[in-house]
């Protein structure tokens, strides 16, 4: 199993993009020397707390400092790019990076991000997506093209197209690996997001919601696989959860609820998965009688996330996966530590050199 970042991030609101932006770049340099695989980079633009607006700024700009990771914008969200555009500088940015970039797509999943470009409600997005990927990948093969759509018009010049002398067609399509790779996220149960990841051979991201979502998730992207004539590959599968790494438990849990971890779901995400009512599958899988009213930072510190020393994050993850199967890549989702990044660094770190190495070892492929 690898290790990866999630970088959403999850920042504490009075950032400034100056801010987010250094701590994005020495929190790719940390994982980077940490021996993460992954560095995975959200775009948001309204939303306070997730302000990466423009992914691949911090992409070039880590890679420029760092040797071997892999990075993702995790995603672009597709209804709110000019498609043909952003299939140009997705090209030039996979040639510079040579090998170590791979594209994650969305619909956009934000009401206020909707707004912000003209949409009145989210169903409208996923549409547009769809006719967004037609358009990127007929100008990554090249060749001429007219494309007039329901949503887009776009195309690719030939010799035809020439205005009285010959132009010379920049070579801007994907660097060339076989096949190029895509990804999908998804929370839900039964999500739409996984199946239309199978049936296109994307890879699916699961945000972790307790253990029938996260055989769900499997089970509908893998179904959707086979549906389309594809094989799929445990290895492919990448989760996303919330890790803490210390001398001992209590250690790990004060550390966690007292930083960024603990910030992030106490003001942020703890509100929007009891509205939206994503909890169930966690507060089942703890065994405890409560109410999603009742969880607090103690529960998700003992029962969710993983936190506590490297043996005992080791246990928690193969425990995992003795009840939902193998998977290829555990990314951490990352939590604003600006004010002190030592213990969330030092968690990095052990995680990848003391958890994954044991964790690699004694789970089945």
């Amino acid at each position: 199993m690898k290790c990866g970042l999630f970088h959403t991030p999850y920042n504490q609101p009075q950032r400034t993009p100056k801010q987010i932006f250094d701590w994005s770049i020495e929190l790719a340099q940390i994982c980077d020397k940490a021996g993460f695989s992954d560095f995975l980079v959200g775009e948001h633009y309204t939303l306070a707390l997730e302000n990466i607006p423009m992914p691949e700024a911090i992409i070039a700009s880590a890679a420029m400092v760092t040797e071997k990771l892999r990075f993702a914008p995790m995603a672009h969200l597709l209804p709110y790019h000019d498609p043909a555009t952003l299939a140009i500088r997705i090209g030039w940015l996979s040639q510079v990076l040579e090998g170590r970039y791979y594209l994650g797509v969305g619909p956009g999943g934000h009401h206020t991000d909707a707004i912000l470009h003209g949409f009145e409600n989210l169903s409208q997005l996923p549409a547009r997506q769809i006719e967004a990927l037609t358009i990127m990948e007929k100008v990554w093969q090249e060749e001429p093209f007219r494309f007039a759509g329901d949503f887009y018009r776009a195309g690719f010049p030939g010799p035809d197209d020439m205005p009285g002398y010959d132009v010379t067609i920049a070579k801007n399509g994907l660097w060339k690996e076989s096949p190029f790779e895509i990804a999908v996220t998804a929370l839900s149960a039964n999500s739409n997001s996984m199946k239309f990841a199978g049936e296109r051979n994307y890879s699916p991201i699961s945000f972790f919601g307790g253990v029938d979502q996260m055989i769900s998730h499997w089970e509908t992207w893998s179904t959707a696989m086979r549906e389309a004539g594809f094989t799929p590959e445990r290895e492919r599968l990448r989760v996303c959860r919330e890790v803490f790494v210390a001398d001992n438990d209590a250690e790990a849990k004060r550390r966690a609820i007292s930083g960024g971890l603990g910030y992030s779901w106490e003001h942020y995400l703890l509100p929007i998965y009891k509205k939206f009512k994503l909890l169930d599958g966690i507060i089942k899988d703890s065994g405890v009688d409560i109410s999603a009213d009742e969880v607090d930072m103690d529960f998700l510190a003992e029962h969710v996330w993983l936190c506590g020393s490297s043996e005992t994050v080791t246990q928690k993850i193969e425990a995992l996966v003795d009840k939902v199967g193998p998977w290829g890549m555990l990314c951490i989702n990352s939590h604003d530590n600006i004010d002190d990044m030592a213990p969330a660094n030092e968690s990095l770190q052990r995680f990848a050199q003391e958890v994954m190495p044991k964790v690699g070892a004694s789970v089945p492929a």
